[in-house]
């Protein structure tokens, strides 16, 4: 994983507000999956990013629970 590259597809996919349940999903578990790779490297952050990436797996699949 690139992580410059993961970061900057986050920061230009990022969601608009209105958007449907499905795209933010996405989204946030592509978040999760950043923070988990991150956390993976080691580091005074590796604790932090771990928690970061759980919150955003959470969120996501909350959204995508909550399709109708």
């Amino acid at each position: 994983m690139n992580v410059l590259i993961e970061m900057q597809t986050l920061c230009l996919t990022r969601p608009s507000s209105g958007a449907d349940a499905d795209s933010l999903a996405r989204w946030y578990a592509a978040k999760a999956r950043l923070h988990e790779h991150l956390a993976g490297e080691g580091g005074p952050d590796s604790g932090r990013e771990r928690e970061l990436a759980a919150s955003a797996r959470r969120h996501a699949q909350r959204l995508a629970g909550a399709k109708v």
